[in-house]
């Protein structure tokens, strides 16, 4: 049984989610505003569900401050649906967003299936250059320093240190981390390159920019 944060402010939201979910494999723990759901959450949680628009502090906070402490699983559900708002989301450290109003079968696929890919975890690790990849932590590790890492972070270094001077473009990216029938752009991936070559540091070079076509790891020491 997987565990569930719904930090929501609107209570008939809150009960029509749980109501789905606890006749599956998640359990819904409930918080009505951001600071309740910082309050509750340790690492019994496996996925957070987060409203956007909350009186108090907003999601986008909310999301920073956890991103801070935890690498926990976060979806967004929120009525603005505008591209600019989606962006700013995973600029923050989500890993999927979701549109009120919405089916609880819809979202209840979208978390099983983040759990589900965050649980196939090999006991091995990646290295290139100065960067280790620690594929059962989820962790980066450069010079002794463990650095965390999103979900999607993880997923994204890891497809490019596996394929390590083959150029890929933002398509073929998009379609192997996001699935070919994500309805977003481009901007998404570079949104994420950004993030983790903040990650990196002064390796940030590893990730090379091929103009006009995607990116390049190479790992190596210049």
């Amino acid at each position: 049984m997987y565990k569930a944060l719904m930090i929501e402010d609107h209570k008939e939201v809150r009960d029509f989610v749980k109501e789905y979910f606890d006749h599956k494999e998640i359990e819904v723990i409930e918080a009505q505003n951001g600071y309740e759901g910082l309050e509750i959450l340790d690492d019994t949680i496996d996925i957070i569900l987060l409203d956007i628009m909350m009186p108090g502090i907003d999601g986008y906070e909310v999301c920073k401050q956890i991103r801070s402490r935890y690498n926990t699983l976060i979806i967004f559900i929120s009525a603005l649906s505008e591209d600019e708002n989606q962006l700013k989301a995973y600029e923050y450290g989500a890993d999927d967003y979701i549109t009120k109003p919405f089916k609880p079968s819809l979202l209840y696929a979208k978390c099983l299936v983040l759990l589900k890919r965050n649980k196939k975890i090999e006991t091995n690790q990646l290295q290139s250059g100065k960067a280790i990849l620690d594929l059962n932590k989820h962790i980066l590790v450069i010079e002794e320093n463990n650095i965390a890492l999103t979900d999607k972070e993880f997923k994204l270094l890891r497809y490019l240190m596996e394929n390590q001077g083959i150029v890929l473009s933002r398509e073929k990216i998009l379609d192997a981390l996001w699935g070919y029938d994500y309805y977003g752009d481009g901007r998404a991936v570079d949104t994420y390159i950004k993030r983790l070559r903040k990650r990196l540091g002064k390796y940030s070079y590893y990730i090379q920019t091929i103009v006009k076509t995607g990116y390049v790891w190479k790992g190596e020491e210049l």
